[in-house]
């Protein structure tokens, strides 16, 4: 069921709303399964974290667990080792270990993770074209907000 709402001027009310219309909604058993993956796999890599460890990864690999650390300010030890873990899962990233002493452990992309990579590329232009005027007008508001609220000499 579809319901559309239509507001008159600053008037929100049960006079205002139109009626709802109703239409068939069926999905296949097919579509239905290939939403719950698409949902599970975007809500795993939306997490905070993951997708930067992604780029970090990408930008010089293999990586150690403190170089991809020092590469992601701000990211903590335990939040680093809990998405190297849920990626290795999902095998965007290989985790190797070596069998010395102390074991040495690096960490790399698989072919579906370079894939990933080059998909998160793409997203990085997009927010460069279409937010970098947003980005300067919000310093600029902020920045005069400073100034506003600065006392004058």
């Amino acid at each position: 069921m579809v319901i559309y709402l239509v507001v008159q001027d600053d008037l929100v009310g049960q006079k205002e709303l139109s009626k709802s219309t109703k239409f068939n909604q069926e999905i296949t058993k097919e579509q239905s399964e290939e939403c719950l993956m698409l949902h599970s796999a975007w809500n795993d890599l939306t997490k905070v974290w993951t997708l930067p460890v992604i780029h970090a990864l990408g930008l010089k690999e293999p990586a150690r667990f403190n170089d991809l650390k020092r590469r992601i300010q701000g990211i903590s030890a335990t939040s680093l080792a809990e998405r190297l873990n849920e990626l290795a899962q999902r095998r965007i990233i290989e985790r190797k270990v070596f069998p010395e002493t102390p074991p040495r452990v690096e960490y790399s992309l698989t072919k579906k993770g370079i894939e990933l990579h080059a998909l998160l590329g793409d997203l990085a232009e997009w927010v460069k074209r279409w937010d970098k005027d947003d980005v300067a007008g919000a310093e600029r508001v902020r920045i005069e907000k400073v100034r506003a609220v600065a006392p004058a000499k």
